[in-house]
């Protein structure tokens, strides 16, 4: 990996059978693993489409901008700060132990089973139920998509303000389609998800940069970028905040490094990726705030992408933006299921799932059940939360409290690799930096900034509600779901008798990668998690 300091002897990374070295070109997929297919593009292709910055920019920026004005551009570059630590520690940690898995294995191996444990459960289920939110979300825009394009009756429908029923159905036959692509193959799935990403960008630019040219709300203002924008701290604080959440998803590309034919293709992709949809942030933040004025970009919330596209190309650009909107969702929701089925993997390897979750498909080689069975549960949950209210405020704010796992998630990945590393960095200054320091650091302001989510959301209510918009129901959800961790972690470990839970388990190398990890022999009082 580029920037391995100088120092002592290294030891010889811990490397699963489903990650060896560069396989020869045409050689046929190791016995049970999974097939290693993926370059440094496709590992790019599926972070950008789960970090989605078209939405993200869509609907995002009109959020960041009513909370700081005209400092979205600084937002978005102090944030990049704590996520390039986090990244660098991935990095490394994939490096040293390549493992679909990622924090889940990570954090177990060097923090403890239970907190690691925890971390794939929150991670899951979080996923799990942004799934079932996007499943709708998705047939909504197709709908609306077909509306802009010149579609105002389908069925008998006003595609322009389809029911419910109609944007759910719409929304399943997506995800099914979405389903069987990932089963078919994670680089079929990247090469569909590249072309979506091209219509995106290509649109998105073009747009912005109208923007920037011909943008009149305001001249272009070197202070943006500069944290001196901020009016006050608590104000620098929320902007960030919102903005390190628009990062989230860069780590996608090392959910599929067994798949790669390379060890370092995550680190690079997954650098990679952060350069480019910071690179795009920036500029797209520069171009709403050269042609829409705070009130306009706060106004149109969630519709700025469309209004932008609109003032640039009158109903033809709001119809474009919006069919490349939908293309972001979609490449979004493709890239979380691809993902999260390589999470319960690792988990069912480990014995914390059962044996079905590690099956791979006879010939495809892709995990197949796990990927049906997660489809299966977001698809359940769409239905269920499209006709009960509680269910659906559960969902939505679980979706719209994510930041507070996200930022337990990455400081807890923060300290594996501090603890990791930390024995071999004391001979070497730079390593230090790089593999303790920077990512300890990292890893406490994202926590930081979780922590102050939780008391902004907590504070900004006086009573609870269980309703998607009173903060104390915001931050009970994300702790409800780790909680609910708890009882399956001690099930896992008791009943399952998972070798992840015992301290000195053998080294992902001695192990199958198709099935569960051997049992842990029963002991009379059983090892701590």
């Amino acid at each position: 990996m580029p920037g391995q300091s100088p120092g002592p002897a290294q030891p010889p990374p811990v490397v699963p059978r489903t990650a060896s070295r560069t396989a020869p070109p045409g050689s046929p997929p190791e016995p049970r693993a999974m097939p290693k297919v993926l370059g440094v593009r496709d590992g790019v292709v599926l972070s950008l489409s789960n970090i989605s910055p078209t939405f993200s920019i869509g609907i995002g920026l009109g959020v960041i901008g009513a909370a700081v004005g005209v400092g979205i551009p600084a937002a978005f570059l102090v944030a990049l700060l704590p996520i390039l630590g986090i990244a660098l520690a991935y990095a490394r940690l994939n490096r040293r132990e390549p493992n679909c898995g990622t924090a889940y294995v990570w954090v177990g191996r060097a923090v403890g089973p239970l907190p690691g444990c925890l971390i794939g459960w929150g991670a899951v289920v979080t996923q799990v139920l942004f799934l079932s939110y996007a499943v709708p979300l998705a047939g909504q825009y197709t709908l609306l998509s077909l509306d802009s394009l010149g579609v105002h009756r389908l069925a008998g429908l006003n595609p322009g303000d389809p029911p419910v029923a109609a944007t759910l159905a719409v929304g399943l036959l997506v995800l099914a389609g979405l389903t069987a692509m990932a089963i078919v193959g994670v680089e079929v799935a990247a090469r569909f998800q590249l072309i979506l990403l091209v219509a995106e960008f290509a649109v998105l630019l073009a747009v912005c940069g109208w923007a920037v040219v011909a943008g009149d709300a305001a001249a272009f203002d070197p202070d943006w970028f500069s944290p001196a924008v901020f009016s006050s701290p608590s104000v620098m604080a929320t902007g960030v905040l919102l903005a390190v959440f628009m990062y989230w998803g860069w780590e996608a590309a090392f959910s599929v490094t067994e798949e790669n034919t390379d060890a370092r293709t995550s680190a690079r992709a997954g650098l990679w990726s952060l350069a480019a949809v910071a690179a795009l942030f920036l500029f797209a933040s520069t171009a709403f705030q050269r042609a829409l004025t705070p009130e306009e970009l706060a106004a149109n919330g969630e519709r700025g992408l469309p209004y932008l596209g609109e003032l640039a190309a009158g109903g033809f650009g709001r119809g474009v933006t919006t069919v490349v909107l939908l293309c972001s969702i979609v490449a979004c929701v493709q890239s979380v299921l691809i993902g999260t089925a390589r999470q319960t993997l690792a988990m069912s390897r480990d014995g914390v799932l059962g044996p079905g979750w590690a099956a791979l498909h006879p010939r495809r080689r892709t995990p197949h059940l796990s990927t049906l069975r997660i489809a299966a549960c977001a698809a359940v949950l769409a239905v269920l939360s499209a006709g009960l209210g509680s269910l659906q405020d559960i969902v939505v704010g679980a979706v719209t409290s994510v930041g507070i796992l996200i930022s337990q998630y990455y400081a807890f990945a923060a300290l594996a690799c501090a603890l990791t590393f930390a024995p071999e960095a004391r001979d070497s200054v730079r390593a230090l930096l790089v593999t303790v320091v920077g990512p300890l650091l990292s890893g406490l302001a994202l926590l930081g900034l979780g922590c102050y989510m939780v008391y902004t959301l907590w504070t900004s209510t006086d009573e609870f509600a269980f309703a998607a918009d009173n903060g104390r129901f915001l931050t009970l959800v994300p702790l409800v779901i780790l909680a609910t961790g708890v009882p399956a972690a001690y099930w896992a470990k008791y009943r399952r008798r998972a070798a992840y839970f015992v301290r000195d388990r053998p080294a992902p190398h001695t192990l199958s990668t198709a099935g569960p990890r051997p049992p842990a022999a029963p002991t009379s009082g059983g090892s701590t998690p």
